[in-house]
């Protein structure tokens, strides 16, 4: 059975229904997948904080990355993109892409996974 992304199901609190929350699986790679995710984000996310929990992320792709960065903040607009737990290397991704597309600003990395992990 393949590992699969899902959106929090249920929202907890107001912060929660106000902040959309993918949770990545163990392995991300490429564009589509990306586009895919992010596709399932409804609604307009014109100034919204999007969440991304890697807490399971153990590799993701160059590629990945970029794409998350774009569709999120530039292509649909979002206020921020807010990943937590991610991978030093994904991280690092992340951060290039969003230098690239000057939107580094918006772009919040929290709780880091520990070098090796």
């Amino acid at each position: 059975m393949a590992a699969r992304s899902r959106l929090t199901a249920v929202p907890t609190s107001d912060r929660e229904r106000k902040m959309p929350t993918v949770v990545l699986p163990s392995m991300v790679a490429g564009r589509d997948l990306a586009d895919a995710l992010v596709e399932r984000i409804p609604g307009d996310l014109t100034a919204t904080e999007v969440a991304v929990d890697c807490r399971r992320l153990v590799s993701g792709s160059p590629s990945f990355a970029a794409q998350l960065v774009w569709r999120v903040l530039v292509d649909r607009r979002a206020g921020s993109l807010a990943v937590t737990h991610a991978p030093a290397a994904f991280a690092a991704y992340l951060e290039q892409a969003a230098t690239r597309l000057e939107v580094a600003d918006r772009l919040r990395i929290r709780a880091k996974a520990p070098v090796g992990t």
